[in-house]
């Protein structure tokens, strides 16, 4: 005879049997759904001025492959397997309208818009960060010599990358934003061309803690080829652990261009179309890439394939500039790549 403890435990009842079903359609439908929308849709909730959610929206177009491929991926086994359930079906179509969704944003920005009428002066912008002055000098001065660029913007570029490469670029006049002592990293470099005319570029770096204040110094180009328009050169802080706190702050300082045209804003942005930090940031400019359906190259990190990184380097325009053409350029030597915008002033 079992004893009374045994008895006791074989006889201890489950879980009342109204229940087992709503476990199921937590597990099985919520979920799955939930955590879809934190991966691919935080910022319709601001979550994507947070960590790790930011990284996550930055990736969105790559991420949003992978989701519609796990989607029919699954959706594929249920079908041959036919055991599909009435939740883990309801489940599946609810990640697939998440999907859904990011792609409606994603797929856009991959067709280009309508030309900019013809007629207007031509002006080509590069724009590369320099990885903390480590970029190959040589092949940078050969693709300047080749797309012969009006204008460059080099993030991460102080005194010592400036010399470096004004020595192999002996036509084209220089500045930097930083003092000499200054580390390569906190520097933006600007190279005009002989074309470019009689441009001057200022340091932008108002005083720390003030609202207008920036992690890294930017710069303003003015006069010249230009004409009315001011072209900002940029450089906003990363999304990194101690400084995303900082980061939409920094996007938000976009309007004093964006809202205040004609301009251009060139840079390193550290942000993609798909943060809300960068559309409100940006609100009033257009997005020279977007423009012409090539934003979902990726600019960083450029070590891994274009379709998988993110276009984190932005022209934008505003009050005037068109972008005509658009290309994403490898140089040695930098975790980024280069773009060139061809516009039309």
């Amino acid at each position: 005879m079992p004893s009374r403890a045994a008895d006791l435990v074989r006889r201890e009842p489950g879980p009342p049997p109204s229940r087992r079903p709503v476990v199921r359609v937590v597990g099985v439908v919520l979920v799955p759904v939930v955590l879809a929308a934190l991966v691919l849709l935080p910022d319709l909730v601001g979550l994507d001025r947070h960590l790790p959610f930011a990284v996550f929206t930055a990736l969105r177009p790559a991420l949003t492959v992978a989701g519609a491929v796990l989607v029919a991926v699954v959706g594929l086994v249920l079908v041959v397997r036919r055991r599909a359930r009435a939740a883990g079906v309801a489940g599946l179509i609810g990640v697939a309208v998440v999907v859904a969704v990011a792609a409606a944003f994603v797929v856009p920005r991959a067709i280009p818009g309508a030309a900019p009428p013809p007629g207007g002066t031509p002006l080509t912008v590069l724009e590369f960060n320099a990885f903390e002055g480590k970029a190959d000098v040589g092949a940078l001065a050969s693709l300047v010599r080749r797309e012969r660029p009006d204008l460059v913007v080099l993030p991460e570029a102080g005194e010592r990358f400036r010399a470096r490469i004004a020595a192999l670029l002996p036509e084209y006049r220089s500045w930097t934003n930083v003092p000499a002592r200054a580390a390569d990293v906190r520097g933006i470099t600007v190279l005009s061309s002989p074309r470019a005319g009689d441009v001057t570029a200022r340091t932008i770096s108002d005083a720390p803690g003030s609202p207008t204040d920036t992690r890294y110094p930017w710069a303003e180009v003015t006069g010249g080829i230009l004409g009315p328009v001011r072209l900002g050169a940029v450089h906003v802080v990363s999304i990194v652990p101690g400084w995303v706190s900082y980061w939409p702050g920094e996007l938000a300082q976009m309007q004093r261009w964006c809202s205040a045209g004609p301009a251009l804003v060139v840079g390193d942005f550290n942000a993609t179309p798909d943060h809300s930090a960068f559309r409100a940031g940006t609100r009033g400019c257009d997005d020279a890439a977007t423009e012409r359906g090539e934003s979902l190259t990726g600019t960083w990190f450029a070590g891994v394939p274009r379709a998988l990184g993110a276009q984190i380097d932005h022209v934008l325009t505003t009050g005037g500039p068109r972008a005509r053409e658009v290309e994403v350029l490898d140089i040695p030597g930098s975790d980024h790549r280069a773009l060139l915008a061809r516009l039309v002033l």
